[in-house]
């Protein structure tokens, strides 16, 4: 039932942020002058439409997207026909209007997703949240090789080492771990940063300089949060579970070995995968001894089952004008960061598996997030819309961004496109989305039965 429900809140998400993108197209056309024939939600067979200002407007059986009928949609095919080398121009038609208006028209539909993305992400900025308020106590990745093979060196090379607790980053008070990220990529400008920390009591000053991970497309310093060994939970069914783990446990001891943080009982467990002896203290004080052999999965590689614990504290949201900038530049911010990771897709550092989903994938996973709270769905409807918006701008034919592109040339060289080499452009593209749709499809077929 709760599946089915997901699918249900997904696909009535998806069939709302594409009738907002063909809303976009209906009025940047309609400020253009071009005339919209048809404006329907979803496709299929029409259960209700009426007629106003000229315009059909359509709600179809199948709700799930919807599209935006402009006059002159035809006429590459009647010149064809017809043997003409050019458009007949009739008004309100979408080939008599100037290549600007066009531009403006494509780009209507990923204009308006963008907006859409900016005015959910200032609920979601004003709602109280609940988040990690792990002390900035760091562990240094280098330090533990074998959980990090290829470490960033940058906090060792500035003298920082694990325990130190990072006070401040170019001033800015850190009160949690989780703000060192991001006050590094907030304030790394090619100049090194100046952290204070403490060590023992005693504040040390050093300058670092962070590296960039491409992959996360962010900038990092090779750390990591100092969290105890103490077990939050353990997944039922485990062979931990089964020799007797529990929540509040704390681990001290692992093979003979000593403890202090959750990353050393990982790197002992590394070191020794096939049989695990660990000696712990519970929550009344009282020390005991399990043994247990842990799982593996198909490749051999340790897995780990036990989580550890985590602080977590509400915090408030902010207020209504904050909110509004927040949003601005986390739209912006996303609209970058999707355009790279449309790049690292293109160059292979990701799977297009793994990465390209369809309506059905993508409808469960926001109807999953719908489940844990609507400041994470305000979020992932923002991305998508955002996703959405800067996907159709592509500069592919077939989508907005190969329209735009095409009228763009014809601005510059004050001359249309013959109706060949639109139907030529065209072609192609169709070509292009029926190959993506049917890579879609597969994904999520192979998605729904897994």
């Amino acid at each position: 039932m709760n599946s089915m429900l997901s699918f249900l809140i997904g696909f009535a998400s998806i069939a709302f942020m594409i009738t907002i993108h063909e809303t976009g197209h209906f009025i940047a056309a309609r400020m253009s002058n071009i005339d919209v024939e048809v404006f329907a939600i979803g496709w299929g067979k029409a259960i209700k439409k009426w007629h106003r200002n000229g315009t059909e407007f359509r709600i179809n059986f199948f709700i799930l997207g919807g599209y935006c009928k402009l006059k002159g949609g035809e006429d590459i095919i009647a010149a064809i026909e017809e043997h003409e080398e050019s458009f007949s121009k009739h008004n309100g038609s979408l080939f008599s209007a100037h290549p600007l208006k066009r531009i403006i028209t494509y780009a209507g539909g990923p204009v308006i997703n963008l907006l859409l993305a900016f005015l959910l992400f200032i609920p979601f900025f004003m709602l109280d949240y609940q988040a990690s308020s792990d002390p900035p106590t760091i562990l240094l990745t280098s330090d533990y090789s074998e959980v990090y093979p290829n470490p960033t060196m940058s906090a060792k090379e500035a003298g920082l080492l694990s325990g130190d607790t990072i006070l401040s980053i170019n001033g800015q008070k850190v009160a949690y771990f989780s703000q060192i990220s991001e006050y590094i990529n907030n304030q790394y400008k090619d100049s090194p940063l100046l952290v204070i920390a403490e060590r023992d009591g005693v504040n040390i000053t050093t300058n670092l300089t962070p590296e960039f991970d491409e992959v996360g497309n962010r900038y990092i310093i090779g750390v990591t949060a100092a969290l105890p060994a103490i077990i939050s939970n353990v997944s039922p069914l485990t062979p931990e579970h089964i020799a007797g783990l529990e929540s509040k446990d704390t681990i001290i001891n692992v093979n003979g070995k000593d403890v202090t943080y959750s990353l050393d009982v990982v790197r002992e467990l590394i070191r020794n995968p096939k049989h695990v002896i660990m000696n712990i203290l519970d929550s009344n004080g009282n020390q005991k001894e399990v043994s247990f052999y842990p799982e593996k999965d198909s490749n051999g590689n340790l897995k780990s089952n036990i989580m550890y614990s985590s602080s977590i504290s509400l915090f408030s949201g902010e207020s209504i004008f904050k909110a509004i900038g927040s949003s601005f530049l986390e739209t912006i911010n996303s609209v970058k960061e999707i355009y790279y990771l449309f790049g690292q897709l293109i160059r292979g550092k990701f799977s297009f598996t793994d990465s390209l989903a369809g309506p059905i994938r993508i409808s469960y996973i926001i109807g999953q997030m719908s489940m844990t709270g609507i400041r994470s769905f305000l979020q992932l409807l923002a991305m998508i819309s955002i996703s959405l918006g800067i996907a159709n701008l592509l500069p592919l034919p077939g989508l907005d961004g190969g329209s735009v592109v095409l009228s763009l040339i014809e601005l510059i060289r004050n001359k249309s496109f013959s109706p060949k080499t639109y139907l030529r452009v065209q072609t192609v593209g169709v070509f292009i989305l029926a190959l993506l749709m049917l890579f879609v499809l597969f994904s999520d077929a192979r998605f729904l039965f897994s």
